[in-house]
């Protein structure tokens, strides 16, 4: 579903995971200062455009690991490090022009049949927060997040269809395609956001809340992501 770059990223940072896994075994000191975690996660997409629906589920994935610092020896630690996340946007809408300057999403019509149309982004994450262990392996840490984009692609899995000079979907044929548009350059570099988990153990539940806007100011809709999930971070 990710260009081979977003794989090779994905494949890179989970073998750092598993080797941190083995490594920690031996050395606790390892195991108190750094936390190597993976998480799944569903988007509640806000500022949609008028007629666009979205799935219910819209998966997303993280990769990351952080160093912790303790505060004088109690239970609160704050952490930092790095990661990869990825969100997606299902719905029942297209791009009609990917070139504008203006991003402008309109419903697939009822008389074309397709199975999904998405856009994916994927950031390199620099997440920062504080937390706080209890005797009892009790979990909480309040931070933020600041992201860069590292991919923004369209994908579309359905029946041709063309768009006509008023930006209408028209279909062609019921031979299904997948058609994917990459680089979307409307949409912002960066993005940044309050974060939030609490758990037991090695179970967490995560929120990210995202602050910054999707597109850039003018370029589309104000769209931006609050992402509800879990995380296992073994250590």
């Amino acid at each position: 579903l990710y260009s081979t770059a977003m794989k090779k990223i994905i494949l890179t940072l989970l073998s750092i995971f598993f080797l941190g896994v083995a490594f920690s075994q031996v050395n606790e000191t390892t195991i108190r200062k750094f936390n190597l975690g993976v998480g799944i996660s569903t988007d509640i997409w806000q500022g949609l455009p008028s007629g666009m629906d979205t799935r219910t589920i819209n998966q997303g994935a993280q990769v990351f690991g952080m160093y912790n610092h303790r505060v004088n020896e109690s239970s609160i630690y704050f952490a930092g490090g790095i990661g990869v996340s990825t969100h997606n946007l299902y719905s029942n809408s297209y791009i009609v022009d990917i070139k504008a300057d203006s991003i402008d999403f309109r419903a697939i019509p009822d008389n074309i049949s397709y199975r999904r149309s998405k856009i994916c982004l994927a950031y390199i994450d620099v997440p920062l927060e504080f937390r706080i262990k209890t005797d009892k392996q009790f979990r909480i840490a309040f931070g933020f997040k600041f992201g860069f984009k590292i991919n923004a692609h369209t994908k579309y899995v359905g029946n041709r269809f063309s768009i006509d000079e008023n930006g209408d979907a028209q279909p062609r044929d019921a031979v299904d395609v997948i058609e994917k548009q990459k680089d979307i350059k409307q949409i912002e570099t960066w993005r940044y956001g309050p974060t939030f988990r609490i758990g037991y153990k090695w179970f967490n539940v995560t929120v990210y809340y995202q602050l910054s806007k999707v597109f850039k100011v003018d370029k589309g809709p104000e769209l931006y992501p609050v992402s509800v999930g879990i995380a296992i971070i073994p250590f």
